[in-house]
């Protein structure tokens, strides 16, 4: 019957309905199996490693569904080499070691294919186990009958996945064939162990997009059936694993595949031997974990004996690590790791017992131990603690490495639970924070990885409701923190109860706690976000909470990434928020967030932003004193990761000091997200605490008790005081570490330390003491940063692993000693330390090595083969100092041995390996490099040979010539990212004068010539080292010596002379310049009399030549200057009228002067006439010809020193250059040639020949300022040759770096300009034709800057002739003018034409003058900038420091640098000069000068020859531009090293994208090609706008928000007094202060409330009114003032501080009387100020001012009429009264003494009104409460009302005569069971009664009483 149903079932459904595979029994069936794992890069080229295993597999049917296998013949071999061309080695180790492991056959179930348990003797370990179930993967087949494709979850070695069949068959040969692929990625139980990743989350979006880790497997089976049973014949498997750390499409990846081909060779009838062993049941086919998660994929090596190899691991550690780390010190830690993970608790003992008293030894085993992370590890830890063998310290830091880095086992959660239970102490010190952290930490791994961890949750519930009950502050702290570090929902009803408005208790707790406990729902909110939103939104929508709390709850509700709706309320619930502070912050955060880019933050992006639309408008605006969340964030999709920064300000009153400050930071990769850092700093009190004087340990109640005169207002609340504190905390991975603070005491303790003697504080003498008989001290620290593991099963039973693996030690060795003269004294201070002579010696050297390892492939405890990537980082930084330090002499010494050896300071290299390793034969192991050296094809050194006969040579030539490009290609740094060839290089630069040369060697070899992705830049060899190298020098150095000299001893300390040569004379003798120098040193004590260092030049009103600056070297062929007696010129000679010209080397007509004080100076290409030849114009018809209508002829020696690039002397007429295409200084430094070239006396009379030169003279402009323009004779033809030249506002020349200089003028002449000048010229944008500005108004990148004139007026008065054309030689000091020859007569009106002309390349706009002829004079005024004649300092007073840094040599020789500062200031300008010079006689030289003048600072830098090679200058200058206050700073350079060029170059391929980023925009305009300038006006009090043009970029951004308010405004200031130099930076900080400080003014019919609220109301009656009062629970002041008399305006000001009670009252003469304790004080006529307990009182006019600065009052002043209160900025959100609470809040004005706000300004008032007792003092009126005269209806019943605060009423007996209605809250009852109003006012209900209705009602301000009232 059987088999006719089987017949007519095939008949009907195919062939292949037949019996599912099975072995039957008594039969034997032979295989020949061949397994491969090999792990690498896909590409062909590159190295792979891997194992192949051949061998014969018997299986033979041994009972019903009970089959026996077993492995014979085995031949193993491995790869390592390149693929696809080596091939496998055989291994006889490795085939013995697995032989060893498979001889013992196994069990195990099998039918209907599927593969049932698995029975093993215990001898079969669970990696041979594991191989058996490979081979049994491959048996596993799940046949349905009658389909041919479909798709189940089927079991397998990897877990239960997703399998999809495909079956045909063969009829005819009975074969059919089944084609499976699994998606082992998609498992319902996926086999995988991944350990070190607890603390990241994942990414859910990032792995939709992109997974960094597929897997994929093929089975095809050939599957032969004959009528009873189906056999499988063969079968091939393929397995791939792929791991993108990028992106997986363009990012690269690595492969592990894994391949099985079992094929059946042999059926035999016979029994199969059954060993007469013990099977055990081991479980399915499913891979079960054994000894890979203990062996690292590190190291294989065989453990034998493992205390022994623990003892001598742990020797060799210590000794090689001794004197300097090697690199290979962190791989013998993890070797030692790897050994103690091996060992039990017996060894951990003798190890401790026979080392632990050694320190180097104890140090390491207490670093090695905790990372072992097992319980054994903690075990041993908790016995340790036990019997006290550990200190604290060592305690605490062994528990937190033992506690993060272990597993949550049981074994490990029950030890641990007892470490905490038993030896953590729940007080606040270090341990027990660390251990409570630590463990929570553990339990939220536990609860991560399992659903039970009631246990450790228990606990700290538990921890915390005790905390509670004892109401500890610091327990309830640490509680809810390690619930935060828990993280698990369940805790949320326990956080709960310290959350306020949830319990009526927490609202009681402080504000800390609150703050603590929000903040615990952090984590939380990851696992339940919902329930978490709503409490977090609950407590942000209450008002009444603290706005810090609210703050931080929006923070933790953000991290939920709520949806659209939860943020659009958000958004609504900003717009009706009464705090600024909140409102502030929260719309900056969601303006953040609308930034980013990360994937899991996309949705909630687009939701913040239309959030945003809803709030922008009123919230662009606030300033930096309110709360705010800075956002930085970046994602790359090449590299699918990205970094995101955030810091929060949490500020409270809008102090200077936030309250609250946490930066965290962000990471996305690898799918996963992980905060790897977040601090957070709370400070509370601190600014008070550094206010001068303040003492708070003061008995406040003292002299003054405030406390009876606040009984009088009604329930007076003093807000919390703010003890001063300062904590923080650290989180890494979201996890807190630790948390502490610094409260009063701990702060008032380190000041203590710092100015009183040490009696109180031993610590610091001891510190002295032992430094003074040297301290060497060694500290190493071990640390397994990170483990992160992967492992996966592969079909082949062998698992594959991708871990990363990062190690470090470090180590801090060294000696101090201290020579200290005198010795301190047995009670001195610290201070003293100031006077004393020290000498120190310190030796010491900070060493680290690191070593980051990534492994992928297979890794077992017999053979690990695959991808290995090493980076090593060895960092050694050796100091070897001697410091001599004499305060007194202002002398610092140091000396520094010379470099010997070559010392690497840090090296970097990073190599991929393809390795093999098996346990069986150690020595084989091989390591491949990944990618071979020679693999790599150099194609920029590949030449093409031609077939012709000079091939040959052209060979050579094309091989060098590529060379050559690729040596100068690889210093462009930019592109080294987008370069495919890898590169060498080094660099070395050399500082030889000290004996030693920095070298930076970098190498690349990687494999992105094969595939141009991110992962193949890595793979390969790279290396980076910087040293420091010997140079060999003629003389051995001996050391280096650095001698820094102050004060009137810097001259002495100098080894060379600085002195200054003019390019044409050397000098003359030497002995002219040693009696110079000992002229200066004599005469330093009268050097202050000497005025006239500026003086004008040599050649001045007798001569008339020009005056010339010193001019580059290469004008100096068209010189013939003559010398005058030595280079610099003697004070008398400079004084005398030598006919001879002087040299300046400080001076500078010539390009970085705005305005320098020669004649007049002109553009590069043109020469202006001197001070009396005046400077003609060509006409219109274009012959430029230059007379001389002075009569100076004679003065032959002023010859047109003109710059280097227009060589035009008069009589040479050649054209010159085109400014723009060479500077003025490309060879002389910033200083070149004065331009003032004046006609020699033979030219003059000339005519120059007209196409040749055109000459350009700068006129004096006060609007020269408005636009950057030039004053030109232009030529007809021969424009080209011409060179244009711009002269800007602040008269350094744009693009030609020639010189124009705007001229300064007399106040009429200034006035005069602007008249003549119609329309403006925009010589930066080359396409805009000029139009008149006033039409339309331009971008702000096309404004013009105008500078600001300030005339300064000389201290002598200049002797000047009347006649215009006279220079005034007596000109002040060397701050004297702009060159600006201005003429004082008036303008012809030819000069007014200018038309704009497009000139050349430079296309720069020029204004010309048409015709303008006339006489010019030199006008000294003291607005200027640099002159022309700006002396060497040094000639005129000693340096003020000296530096000499200097080889010391063997032979004595000089070697070295030496620098000398000279400063010379007085009240209008500062002159600064700073001289380098080499110690060796050469001309080398840098130079670096500044003037600061009001409103008006320059400085340049120029080096080389005799500081002429190279400039650089800038110029800071305040101006306007478009009318607005500006200020303007302009950056100028000429010739520039190589070096620098190149950086720039680089650096401004970042800018435009960094400035887009900061939300700049750009602009295209062609800027000059040496200059960059930055523009800022201010447009409003807060914003500015900023343009900034640099040559290839122009960059604006409008309306800017600043920080603080910008002193605008006509400043009365600068008429009072002059701001100079020395008082313009404490002005600016004094003006920062001032906005931080708040005034109040009180009059008599409004106020103005500190917070800049006014209102109106008069209470003018005769009762005191509190003004402000500190309303702390301390008061330091308090404020009253009253009417005198009701008749008249005058009143009376009390003042009471807590050291004085100040009285202030009207006298009969309309003068104040000033009481102070009751005694009168200023009554005296002469008498101005009183002072007394830091209380100062003085009269400006009739005005009294009162100063108390240590109570908080900055001033008080009182005139009689208006009342201004000036509080302290520490002081902000402290105080109360009529003035507000000072915290920048708008909205909590009126605050009453109860803290509620009331309902009107009346109501406001009246509840600060102090009363009195008795009628007698003429205050008249009480608080009573009132019922409401109407019965309203409430919820349908008619009430009686009664007020819920007091209202004003007459006393007894009393009748009003005033009265005024005021709104006030009521409290309704129904009618009948009111109670009466007695009873009200009596009960204690009313404080807490809810307001019903608010009505106003009368309330009196003034009485008539009868009789004694009372």
């Amino acid at each position: 019957y059987l088999n006719m149903f089987r017949t007519v079932s095939i008949m009907f459904y195919g062939n292949y309905f037949f019996a599912e595979p099975d072995f039957s029994e008594n039969k034997v069936y032979t295989f020949n199996y061949e397994s491969m794992l090999l792990s690498g890069l896909p590409e062909k080229g590159l190295a792979r490693a891997g194992i192949r295993i051949k061998s014969k597999v018997e299986i033979s049917g041994i009972g019903p569904k009970l089959c026996l296998i077993r492995i014979h013949s085995i031949e193993a071999a491995e790869y390592n080499g390149v693929w696809p061309t080596s091939s496998f080695s055989r291994s006889l180790k490795l085939t013995q070691v697995l032989t060893g492991q498979l001889s013992n056959p196994i069990k195990f179930e099998y039918s209907n294919g599927h593969v049932g348990n698995l029975m093993a003797p215990d001898s079969v370990s669970d990696d041979g186990l594991n191989i058996y179930r490979g081979i049994l993967n491959a048996l596993e087949l799940s046949i349905k009958k009658m389909q041919h494709s479909y798709s189940l979850q089927e079991a397998g070695i990897g877990g239960i996945c997703n399998t999809t069949y495909a079956i045909q068959e063969n009829k005819r040969a009975n074969i059919v064939y089944v084609t499976k692929s699994k998606d082992l990625n998609s498992c319902e139980e996926k086999v995988q162990m991944v350990t070190g990743s607890a603390y990241t989350q994942p990414c859910q979006t990032c792995q939709q997009r992109n997974k960094n880790s597929r897997a994929t497997a093929t089975y095809n089976y050939k599957i032969k059936y004959t009528r009873n049973e189906a056999v499988i014949t063969q079968a091939d498997v393929e397995e791939i694993h792929q791991f993108a750390p990028f992106n997986e499409i363009t990012g690269g990846n690595a492969i592990v595949e894994a391949r099985q081909k079992l094929s059946l060779t042999d059926v035999q009838k016979l029994m199969a031997e059954v060993p007469p062993k013990e099977f055990q049941n081991r479980g399915s086919l499913q891979y079960q974990f054994g000894s890979e998660l203990l062996q690292l994929p590190v190291h294989l090596f065989r453990i034998k004996n493992v205390e022994s190899q623990i003892e001598e691991s742990l020797q060799d550690l210590v000794e090689t690590t001794s004197e300097q780390l090697p690199s290979d010190a962190p791989a013998k830690a993890l070797k030692l790791m790897h050994l103690f993970r091996a060992a039990n608790e017996e060894n951990y003992e003798s190890v401790w017992k026979q080392f632990s008293s050694r320190p180097a030894y104890r140090r390491y085993i207490l670093d090695i131990i905790p990372a072992v992370a097992s319980h054994r590890a903690l075990r041993f830890l908790r016995h340790k603690m036990e019997r006290q063998e550990l200190t604290n310290w060592e305690a605490a830091q062994t528990v937190l490495v033992a506690l993060h880095s272990s597993t949550p086992t049981r074994d490990v959660m029950e030890e641990a639970t007892l470490i905490v239970k038993k030896h953590c102490p729940r007080s606040s010190t270090v341990l027990g924070k660390v251990c409570h952290l630590s463990y929570a930490s553990l339990c939220h791994k536990q609860c991560s990885s399992s659903d039970s961890c009631s246990e450790c949750l228990q606990l700290f519930h538990g921890f915390a409701g005790e905390a509670l009950s004892k109401s500890s502050t610091e327990e309830i702290s640490l509680a809810l923190k390690a619930l935060g570090n828990v993280g698990h929902p369940a805790s949320i009803k326990h956080i709960k109860k310290f959350l306020p408005g949830y319990t009526a208790s927490a609202s009681d707790l402080p504000r800390k706690v609150h703050a603590t406990a929000v903040m615990a729902l952090k984590n939380i909110g990851m696992k339940d976000p919902k329930m978490v939103q709503a409490i977090t939104l609950e407590i942000f929508l209450n008002h009444k909470i603290d706005p810090q709390v609210r703050m931080l709850a929006a923070v933790v509700l953000l991290e939920t990434k709520p949806g659209l709706p939860i943020l659009m309320t958000l958004a609504d619930a900003v717009l009706k928020e009464p705090s600024m502070q909140v409102a502030s912050f929260i719309y900056s955060y969601l303006r953040a967030l609308g930034r980013s880019t990360a994937p899991d933050l996309q949705v909630m992006a687009s939701a913040c932003r239309m959030a945003v639309r809803v709030l922008s408008p009123k919230f662009d605006r606030s300033g930096y004193q309110f709360s705010k969340v800075f956002r930085f964030s970046m994602f790359k999709e090449l590299l699918m990761s990205g970094l995101a920064a955030k810091y929060l300000v949490l500020n409270n009153a809008g102090s200077l000091i936030p309250k609250m400050a946490m930066s965290q930071l962000r990471t996305h990769f690898l799918g996963r997200v992980a905060d790897p850092l977040e601090v957070g700093i709370t400070v509370e009190g601190l600014q008070e605490m550094f206010a001068k004087g303040y003492s708070p340990d003061r008995n406040w109640e003292a002299d003054y008790d405030f406390k009876e005169i606040l009984k009088t207002l009604s329930d007076w609340k003093a807000f919390s005081s703010d003890k001063p504190f300062a904590s923080g905390y650290l989180k890494m991975f979201g996890q807190e570490l630790f948390f502490g603070g610094l409260d009063k005491n701990a702060i008032q303790n380190a000041l203590q330390a710092w100015y009183g003697p040490d009696e109180k504080n031993p610590s610091i003498r001891r510190i002295i003491s032992s430094l003074q008989s040297g301290v060497g001290r060694q500290w190493t620290k071990a640390l397994l940063s990170s483990e992160i593991r992967r492992i996966v099963p592969t079909c082949t039973g062998f698992p594959t692993e991708t871990s990363f693996y990062y190690s470090s030690i470090t180590k801090v060795a060294g000696n101090v000693q201290a020579q200290i003269t005198p010795s301190p004294k047995s009670d001195f201070r610290l201070t003293e330390l100031l006077n004393a002579n020290i000498r120190l010696r310190s030796k010491m050297s900070l060493s680290m090595a690191k070593e980051m390892t990534f492994v992928m492939g297979i890794n077992t405890h017999m053979v690990q083969a695959g991808l290995e990537a090493r980076t090593k980082v060895n960092a050694h930084v050796p100091v070897n100092v001697i410091a001599t330090v004499h305060m007194k002499e202002k002398n610092i010494k140091i000396e520094i041995p010379p470099c010997k050896d070559e010392t690497n300071i840090i090296t970097v290299r990073s190599k991929t390996f393809a390795i093999t390793r098996n346990i069986g034969d150690l020595a084989a192991s091989k390591m491949t490099p990944v990618l071979l050296p020679e693999a790599v094809p150099d194609i920029m050194k590949m030449s093409f040979d031609s077939d012709s006969a000079s091939g040959e040579t052209d060979n050579i030539r094309d091989r060098q010539s590529a060379e050559d490009v690729s040596s100068r290609n690889s210093f462009a740094f930019g592109q080294s990212s987008s370069r495919k060839e890898p590169f060498v290089q080094s660099m070395c630069s050399n500082a030889s004068t000290f004996g030693f040369q920095v070298c930076i060697e970098r190498k690349s070899i990687h494999a992105a010539f094969i595939k141009n992705v991110p992962l193949y830049y890595l793979v390969g060899e790279h290396a980076l080292r910087m040293s420091f190298k010997p140079v060999y020098t003629e003389a051995p150095i001996e050391k280096i010596q650095v001698t820094i000299q102050a004060g009137d001893q810097a001259p002495t300390k100098m080894v060379r002379l600085v002195t200054f040569e003019d390019p044409e004379t050397q000098v003359s003798s030497t002995k002219e310049a040693l009696k110079r120098v000992k002229k200066i040193l004599d005469d330093t004590d009268d050097q202050g009399t000497r005025k006239s260092r500026g003086s004008s030049s040599s050649a001045s009103s007798t001569s008339g030549s020009a005056e010339s600056a010193m001019s580059s070297p290469s004008s100096s062929d068209s010189d013939n200057r003559a010398s005058q007696g030595g280079t610099q010129i003697n004070l008398k000679t400079r004084r005398s009228k030598a006919k001879g010209k002087k040299f300046y080397p400080f001076g500078d007509c010539s390009g970085s002067s705005s305005s320098s004080s020669g004649s007049s100076s002109s553009s590069g290409s043109s020469s202006s006439s001197s001070s009396k030849s005046s400077s003609s114009s060509s006409s219109s018809s274009g012959s430029s010809s230059s007379k001389s209508i002075s009569s100076s002829s004679k003065s032959s020696s002023s010859s047109s020193s003109s710059s280097s690039n227009s060589s035009s002397s008069s009589k040479s007429g050649r054209s010159s250059r085109k400014s723009s295409s060479s500077s003025s200084s490309s060879k002389g430094s910033g200083s070149s040639s004065s331009n003032s070239s004046s006609s020699t006396s033979k030219a003059s009379g000339i005519k120059h020949k007209a196409k040749k030169q055109s000459k350009t003279t700068s006129f004096p402009h006060a609007s020269a300022a408005e636009g950057e323009r030039s004053v030109r004779e232009q030529k007809h033809k021969t424009q080209s040759s011409s060179s244009s030249s711009r002269s800007t506002s602040s008269g350094i020349s744009s693009s030609s770096e020639s010189v124009d200089v705007a001229r300064r003028h007399s106040k009429y002449d200034r006035q005069a300009e602007p008249k003549h000048v119609k329309s403006q010229f925009n010589s930066h944008s080359s396409y805009d034709i000029s139009t008149e500005w006033e039409y339309h108004l331009p971008k702000v990148y096309r404004l013009h800057f105008r500078s600001a004139h300030v005339h300064w007026h000389p201290a002598r008065k200049i002797s000047s002739s009347s006649s215009s054309s006279s220079s005034e030689s007596g000109s002040s000091h060397s701050n004297s003018s702009s060159s600006g020859s201005s003429s004082r007569s008036s303008r012809p009106s030819g000069t007014s034409s200018s038309s704009s002309h497009r000139h050349g390349e430079n296309a720069g706009r020029s204004s010309r003058r048409s015709h303008v002829s006339r006489e010019v004079s030199v006008h000294h005024s003291r607005g200027s900038s640099l002159t022309c004649e700006r002396n060497f300092l040094g000639d005129v007073i000693p340096p003020g420091i000296t530096i000499v840094a200097q080889a010391v040599r063997s032979d004595n020789r000089n070697q070295g640098y030496q620098a000398t500062t000279y400063v010379r200031s007085d009240a209008a300008k500062v002159d600064v000069q700073l001289v380098v010079v080499q110690l060796a006689e050469t001309n080398w030289k840098a130079c670096a000068d500044a003037v600061i003048l009001p409103l008006k600072a320059q400085a340049r830098l120029r080096w080389g020859k005799e500081c002429r090679d190279y400039r650089i200058a800038a110029m800071a200058t305040t101006g306007q531009l478009a009318r607005k206050p500006a200020v303007q700073l302009k950056v100028q350079w000429g010739n520039l090293p190589s070096w620098i060029k190149k950086t720039s170059v680089a650096f401004m391929q970042y800018v435009p994208g960094a400035a887009l980023m900061l939300g700049f925009s750009e602009a295209h305009q062609r800027n000059p090609s040496h200059e960059f300038i930055v523009r800022a006006a201010a447009t409003s009090p807060r914003t500015i706008d900023t343009v900034i043009k640099a040559p290839g970029v122009t960059l604006y951004y409008q309306a800017l928000r600043m920080p603080f308010t910008l002193p605008l405004g006509p400043s009365p200031t600068y008429e009072t007094r002059d701001i100079t130099a020395w008082n313009l930076l404490p002005e600016i900080a004094s003006q920062i202060t001032q906005e931080d400080q708040s005034t109040c003014e009180v009059s008599e019919g409004d106020f103005k409330t500190f917070d800049h609220v006014s209102r109106t109301y008069s209470f003018n009656k005769s009762c005191n009114l509190i003004v402000a009062q500190d309303c702390t629970e301390h008061p330091k002041f308090i404020i009253t003032t009253r009417k005198v008399d009701p008749q008249s305006f005058s009143r009376e000001v009390h003042i009471n501080t807590t050291s004085a009670n100040i009285t202030i009252c009207p006298a009969a003469n309309s003068s104040l009387l000033v009481a102070c304790n009751e005694e009168p004080v200023l009554s005296h006529s002469g008498v101005s100020e009183y002072e007394k307990d830091n209380v100062k009182i003085y009269k400006n006019g009739t005005t009294v001012i009162v100063e108390a600065p240590t109570h908080g009052l900055k001033n008080v002043t009182f005139d009689g009429v208006i009342l201004k209160v000036t509080i302290a900025s520490w002081m902000r959100g402290k105080t109360c009264g009529v003035c507000g609470n000072n915290d920048r809040e708008k909205h909590n004005e009126l605050l009453m003494p109860n803290r509620k706000l009331a309902h009107s300004c009346s109501a406001f008032v009246h509840s600060w009104v102090l009363l009195e007792e008795t009628c007698s003092g003429g205050c008249k009126l009480q608080r009573s409460y009132v019922k409401l005269n109407r019965n309203p209806t409430i919820d349908g019943e008619e009430s009686t009302c009664y007020s819920v605060d007091p209202v004003l009423k007459c006393m007894k007996d009393c009748t009003p005569i005033e009265k005024t209605s005021v709104k006030v809250g009521f409290h309704c009852v129904p009618k009948d069971t009111a109670v009466r109003l007695l009873e009200w006012q009596r009960s204690s209900d009313k404080k807490s009664a809810s307001e019903d209705v608010v009505e106003s009602v009368d309330a009196d301000i003034d009485c008539t009483c009868t009789g004694d009232c009372s």
